[in-house]
């Protein structure tokens, strides 16, 4: 059999592949483990349904959810060999700089007086503990979540899932903070979600090597 025979006979009914994803059961799952996490460690709020009909309620989930979108969308690049960062590192730094300029807006418009108490809240020392506290509940189902990617840099794609756990964390830890003023969350929600970033490119390293 001549050569190119023979290529033609091997690459004979080859259909492309579709590239792998994240498995959205899984996140689904961690979002509903996160959640139980919260209610069962620190309890719902007591006001959730009055705080439900306010805009802040629902602004600090856009935060959250905007950071695991984004964050979900970079473990997907970063899980395909020899696809780039792209546009998805420069929109989970978007969505944190936006929070970030929002709570800067917000401190600039009050006195002096109250941007401290603004700032910090009453719950600024448990705020970011708790996250990651509840993020323990989450990760493993995040992680089993990308066990179809491939990604050639782990601890970087570990950071990645770390933030996206760290996300659904904070958003399920809403049910429970009574906390809402833009620069509380841009600072001590963002806080959380970095730190379990930081444990995932630990996880990452080992847990995502092939």
């Amino acid at each position: 059999m001549k050569t190119d025979d023979l290529i033609q006979a091997l690459a004979a009914g080859l259909e492309p592949v579709r590239p792998a994803r994240l498995n959205r059961l899984f996140l689904m799952a961690a979002v509903v483990t996160a959640a139980i996490g919260v209610v069962l460690m620190l309890g719902v709020r007591p006001d959730l349904g009055q705080a439900a009909t306010g805009a802040a309620f629902w602004l600090k989930a856009v935060y959250t959810l905007s950071l695991a979108a984004a964050s979900a969308w970079l473990v997907q690049r970063l899980g395909r060999p020899g696809t780039d960062i792209g546009r998805a590192g420069v929109a989970l730094a978007a969505v944190v700089a936006v929070a970030a300029l929002a709570g800067v807006i917000e401190l600039l418009s009050l006195p002096a007086n109250l941007r401290m108490d603004d700032l910090m809240g009453f719950t600024w020392q448990v705020c970011a503990i708790n996250i990651l506290k509840v993020s323990a509940f989450a990760a493993p189902l995040v992680f089993l979540s990308a066990r179809r990617l491939a990604p050639t840099r782990p601890v970087l794609a570990g950071g990645a899932l770390g933030v996206l756990t760290g996300a659904i964390a904070a958003t399920a830890y809403g049910l429970h903070c009574p906390e809402a003023t833009a620069a509380f969350v841009a600072v001590w929600y963002t806080l959380g979600v970095m730190a379990a970033g930081l444990i995932g490119t630990l996880i990452g390293r080992f847990a995502l090597r092939w």
